[in-house]
């Protein structure tokens, strides 16, 4: 596959070498040429390639090297053109006939032994029958044959690696599971660090700012490098990069000039926020950082009320949630408001600790159907984990612990999955009020699966089950409605932040408030 570029501006005979090189190092067995004026790049990539991360990685590596970069949809003849600059990294070839096909096979099967055990597992391995077909075409072999024709007559060598990753991605993709993803080690490992609550970074939560000018930082962790250099909440990242190689968000792109933002442990992260109309350059070292879920305020307009706002369930978020609880009550708050607004899920046995805290014991908390139709039901009740699922131990003391303080549950569109179940459980055994507009309506499960015990790298998310709240009614799709009429967010704040709002400016939350205490 051939990709071609019209530069900006003009590629000087001095420099075309250094940016040819900077080029094929950016993608793997890539080969590249500057047309003589140096106003187009020609670059050749495997077949099999994901046209767009390429796309995104050549234009992302040349803005840093200060050219903008252009696609051709049609690629024009360009004529006495030099030779390809290639990066002559061997070529790492596999047979998908042999490893892609047996790698799926274990994948399938993977999810099988969650539900059916390990004698599940190793029939599907051994048996015959062929996976996934719908009585047209035996797919596996047809891979195979495919894989042998570009082996025998394709002038290109293959990456396996790159193929192998594209074609579990398709897969996954083509399943009609809107939920399921596949990811590579790399991936995998940092969704597992995500949910565990740590990563490396400087400390900030970012989304993209609604008036295109950069990335908006709505959150700056507690005792994080950027706290410690004077982030702010509301600062608005515009470069990315240092001196020569510093990048504009705006060109760049949200997602790229985001990714630029991260790296490893004890690397340095520049960039500069723009405040009050005054750009400010930072310069940070990435460390280790405990990502926080919980936080917590005491109304504005209530001081008996206390505000938990949390943004999503990992591991760490029940420790954090009784944090900010006992906090909160010290400081004389006798009833509670729990902001779930924009609140994605998370994990199953984090939401299960925090309700654990408002139930009595033995109460039902959720019921999980499984694909056979199955039931499993989880209850409140006296749990120790070990390893990674430490902070989501519940003790004699944790059970019921916050039951006889009021509160409102406040939430929105984007309130989904685990948050939708942590209103849904509350309302159930009526001890809470529920305010705010109706949920995104997610009432399935997903598994991540590590394939490390199969000898392969990367992991696999995918749907297993359906999860119902005490009541047995599912909001798959429908969603979770407050109690009585909708409150949605005042229009005239609607282009905000809502992290940034203060409680003057939202409705919704004075609104939870005041059912707070009711």
């Amino acid at each position: 596959m051939e990709l071609l570029f019209a530069l900006t501006p003009a590629v000087e005979y001095a420099r075309r070498e250094d940016i040819l090189r900077a080029v094929v190092s950016t993608v793997p067995n890539a080969a590249a040429q500057i047309s003589p004026d140096g106003t187009q790049l020609r670059v050749r990539v495997a077949p099999g390639a994901d046209r767009l991360s390429v796309t995104d990685a050549i234009v992302f590596r040349l803005l840093g090297l200060g050219f903008d970069a252009k696609e051709q949809v049609q690629a024009p003849s360009i004529t006495n053109l030099p030779p390809y600059l290639t990066n002559n990294k061997p070529a790492r070839t596999v047979r998908l006939s042999t490893f892609i096909i047996s790698l799926v096979c274990v994948v399938l099967a993977v999810s099988i032994l969650a539900f059916a055990g390990g004698a599940a597992l190793m029939s599907a391995l051994s048996g015959g029958g062929t996976l996934g077909v719908d009585g047209t075409e035996e797919y596996r072999g047809k891979i195979g044959l495919v894989d042998t024709i570009f082996s025998q007559y394709a002038i290109y060598d293959t990456n396996g690696d790159l193929l192998l990753d594209s074609m579990l991605k398709a897969y996954v993709a083509a399943t009609g599971d809107k939920y399921a993803e596949y990811y590579t080690q790399e991936e995998f490992d940092a969704i597992m660090a995500q949910n565990g609550g740590n990563y490396v970074g400087v400390g900030i939560t970012v989304i993209e700012d609604k008036d295109a000018r950069g990335i908006l930082i709505i959150g700056v962790m507690a005792g994080s490098p950027a706290e410690r250099a004077g982030v702010l909440p509301g600062d608005v990242v515009i470069t990315v990069g240092e001196g020569e190689n510093a990048v504009s968000v705006v060109e760049a792109g949200f997602t790229a000039a985001s990714s630029a933002m991260q790296g490893e442990e004890g690397t340095v992260s520049h960039f500069t926020v723009l405040r009050d109309g005054t750009e400010i350059p930072f310069a940070i070292t990435r460390e280790r950082v405990e990502y926080v879920s919980v936080t917590g305020t005491v109304s504005e307009t209530d001081p008996t009320v206390g505000i938990v706002r949390v943004t999503q369930f990992m591991l760490n978020t029940p420790v954090q949630f009784e944090t900010e609880m006992d906090r909160l009550i010290k400081a004389g708050c006798t009833s509670f408001v729990f902001d779930m607004r924009n609140n994605p899920g998370g994990d199953l046995n984090s939401v299960k600790a925090i309700l654990s805290y408002f139930l009595n014991e033995d109460d039902l908390i959720v019921t999980i159907v499984g694909r056979d139709e199955s039931e499993e039901s989880e209850y409140c009740e006296v749990i120790e984990y070990e390893d990674d699922y430490a902070p989501c131990n519940i003790t004699e003391e944790d059970i019921g612990k916050y039951r006889q303080y009021k509160s409102a549950v406040l939430i929105n569109e984007n309130t989904a999955s685990a948050a939708e179940l942590f209103t849904a459980v509350l309302r159930d055994y009526q001890l809470t009020r529920v305010v705010g507009v109706t949920t995104y309506g997610k009432g399935v499960l997903q598994n991540v699966f590590s394939l490390e015990a199969f000898g392969y790298s990367g992991g696999l998310k995918l749907t297993t089950g359906y999860y119902n709240p005490p009541s047995g009614v599912n909001y798959d799709g429908k969603g979770v409605a407050p109690d009585g009429a909708e409150t949605p967010l005042d229009p005239a704040v609607q282009d905000k932040n809502l992290n940034l709002l203060t409680e003057a400016e939202d409705n919704q939350l004075r609104a939870a408030v005041a059912a707070a205490v009711q």
